[in-house]
């Protein structure tokens, strides 16, 4: 098979990822007022979603170091498909709970699968490979709500169509993947050639684990996807209920975001600097900053606050997940799990507590409040920036290069 047959598989299922990540915001308006939701309902809906993401992402990671990766992946998207079609009229807010949980453990396993052969296939050029890969879901984030609205603009569809629409789509990744090279864990190769790269590669020095590097990674994705899954979730309502603007011009807000994000990567992915988590800081508090300023009511478009965020931390969650794997070479797949996993894990908690914020002092300071997660990025994201500076880094050229 073409060497490129991976790359177009992940950009495929990374576009369906990305759809499914905005459904819930995209439909927020109908889902309130169908199943008489307030908002802290609807931040359980999307702290559900998380939380199967986050469920889905960390059994993954063990699993993709220890069975072949064809039968998870065909598995998971079957899920995501089975959960998506069988959502209908008369399904219960308590049902949706339950459909939006097997929806997120779908996705978030199949997508850690994706993740783990880019790192293993890769090596430390993942972080900018990703990059490219997981712009594909932004631009689906993006492109998702504004392609419904028009729909919606001339002929009626319902929020659980949307769900089947984007569910159906997942058989043709499930077909494709059976066309595509996903290699066996390390320890079930035997292929002679594949040891001796990867010695050749390694020989000057012996990559170590390190643990602190990790674990400043899992605080990032926390912070940054719990944000990410907040505004997903909440500010189209903001715009059409707080701001007054009409559903259509509502919905140009999540794009925005999500378009901001895709420009964002797409930035980093093509500058010849290293990609590292220095810049990632930086970027991340000029985020914090709009994200305040945009929930205080400094900035009155709110296309340009969430297009200005989006960009600011367009690089964070493909990059984050690159150095996780890198972090800890002795078990990738494990690594980027757990990466994944706690960020699916601020996923849950971040849009629950902005959903009860919301609800006791107003949704627009309750966006706000994002900014302060935001900040906990920035000091995380610049604790990964300072283990290259510790001995069990210092000889490693995967983290030069990457700028860690």
């Amino acid at each position: 098979m073409p060497a490129f047959s991976l790359t177009a598989l992940s950009v495929a299922s990374f576009l369906g990822f990305g759809a499914l990540l905005v459904l819930f915001g995209a439909n927020s308006s109908e889902l309130i007022e169908s199943l008489s939701l307030d908002y802290a309902d609807l931040g359980l809906l999307g702290s559900m979603l998380s939380l199967g993401l986050g469920c889905g992402i960390i059994l993954a990671g063990p699993s993709i170091d220890r069975f072949p990766r064809r039968p998870l992946y065909l598995a998971s998207c079957g899920l995501v498909l089975l959960a998506t079609t069988s959502l209908g009229p008369n399904t219960s807010y308590a049902a949706l709970l339950a459909h939006t949980v097997a929806i997120g453990f779908g996705a978030g396993f199949y997508e850690t699968v994706l993740n783990a052969l880019i790192v293993e296939k890769y090596s430390t050029s993942a972080p900018r490979q990703l990059i490219f890969v997981h712009s594909a879901a932004t631009l689906a984030a993006s492109v998702t709500p504004l392609l419904f609205a028009v729909v919606r603009a001339s002929e009626s569809i319902r929020w659980y169509e949307t769900f089947r629409v984007v569910g159906v789509a997942h058989i043709l990744l499930m077909v494709g993947a059976l066309f595509v090279p996903m290699h066996a864990p390390r320890h079930l190769r035997k292929a002679k050639s594949q040891r001796n790269r990867v010695a050749s590669e390694f020989a000057s020095f012996r990559p170590k684990d390190d643990r602190i590097a990790l674990a400043a990674v899992c605080v990032a994705t926390f912070a940054y996807v719990g944000v990410e899954s907040s505004i997903s979730l909440f500010v189209v309502d903001h715009a059409s209920t707080e701001l007054g603007l009409d559903t259509a011009r509502a919905a140009r807000t999540i794009s925005a975001f999500w378009g901001g994000l895709l420009i964002g990567r797409l930035a980093i992915g093509f500058s010849p600097r290293p990609i590292g988590a220095g810049i990632l800081s930086a970027f991340a508090a000029v985020a914090a900053l709009l994200m305040m300023a945009f929930g205080g009511g400094l900035i009155e478009s709110p296309e340009v606050a969430m297009a200005g965020v989006g960009f600011f931390l367009g690089g964070v969650f493909p990059v984050m997940i690159g150095l996780a794997g890198i972090a800890f070479p002795s078990s990738a797949g494990t690594a980027v799990g757990l990466a994944g996993g706690l960020g699916s894990l601020g996923g849950f908690v971040v849009p629950w507590l902005t959903g009860r914020l919301a609800n006791g002092i107003g949704l627009s300071l309750a966006l706000a409040s994002l900014g302060v997660w935001l900040l906990a990025l920035v000091a995380a994201a610049a604790v990964v920036r300072t283990r290259k500076q510790t001995p069990s880094l210092s000889g490693n050229p995967a983290y030069r290069q990457n700028g860690l």
